[in-house]
């Protein structure tokens, strides 16, 4: 395991290399009483490692996305701009915007529950919700050590399909760039990290668009990390192949284009130059 305490965006691969054998030569096996299991019915055992934090240079237009597969880009940012920006619960929402990744969570009156962007949509304060929040007090409040959106409300937990695993961000403004610390309660490594993380780096961007600032440092704290029994074979296998590759994919850089305000911001905005489409799909079994 190494240090994560300061890496650029350029070594992403690298931390996430570091992540899995951090899991693979530390982590410890759950028992088969959990809570998520595979669609055959068995239970879904995972190797966890407890309390992981990285941390990279977000300031540039270089982004965190693994090279060693395939990540659904496009997907992600879907998903990103129906929590945060129509900070919708509605399943039909996301599929609109061409994404399914919500239908086994799908509840029978179309929602997700009072989760993720139902939580965001909350008063805050003064503000209508948590995101205008942050924005609100970045702009003006930005010595404040209160800029946080919290999804994890005690409250409406059992009225959600799935309790937030992302839950808490906090914001701080530093020499004129923004901090953001995004926190997860758990971490599936083989499926939702990859796209997490860039989802994330592109909210800490386009926020930083809005209030008129640079991005500093992005923080990334895990309680939970882990993977699932039937993943390792072929996370191992991603890994030899990509350790092998003589030459190496690209580093993936974004543009945001057409940026008036955070409210107008679409998922189209994004424009992303890398090999992501070129890189090998891996399908991994999701356990629910």
């Amino acid at each position: 395991m190494k240090n994560m305490n300061k890496l650029s965006t350029l070594n992403f691969e690298e931390i996430y290399q570091d992540m899995f054998n951090t899991i693979y030569h530390y982590g410890s096996w759950t028992s088969d009483k959990v809570r998520t299991k595979y669609k055959d019915g068995t239970p879904a055992i995972r190797k966890r490692f407890i309390g992981y934090q990285f941390r990279f240079d977000n300031s540039t237009d270089v982004v965190p996305l693994v090279r060693s597969r395939f990540i659904p880009t496009l997907d992600a940012i879907r998903e990103l701009y129906w929590i945060w920006i129509q900070r919708s619960n509605k399943v039909q929402d996301l599929r609109d915007l061409g994404c399914k990744y919500w239908n086994q969570w799908e509840k029978s009156n179309g929602t997700i529950g009072l989760a993720y962007g139902y939580q965001l949509n909350k008063n805050t304060f003064e503000s209508s919700n948590q995101l205008s929040y942050i924005i609100d007090q970045i702009k003006n409040n930005p010595d404040s050590s209160r800029i946080l959106t919290e999804m994890w409300n005690v409250n409406d937990l059992k009225f959600m399909s799935l309790t937030p695993c992302i839950h808490l961000t906090q914001w701080s403004v530093i020499d004129g760039k923004i901090v953001l610390e995004v926190r997860a309660r758990s971490q599936d490594f083989s499926l939702g990290m990859c796209a997490n993380v860039y989802q994330y780096s592109i909210l800490h961007k386009v926020v930083a668009l809005e209030c008129n600032l640079q991005c500093g440092d992005f923080i990334y704290t895990i309680h939970d990390l882990h993977y699932y029994d039937r993943h390792e074979s072929k996370l191992l296998e991603q890994f030899d192949n990509y350790n092998n590759l003589v030459e190496k994919p690209m580093l993936a850089t974004v543009k945001i284009n057409n940026f008036t305000n955070i409210n107008e911001f679409k998922p189209s905005d994004i424009e992303l130059i890398s090999d992501n489409k070129k890189l090998i799909k891996i399908n991994y079994e999701i356990a629910i």
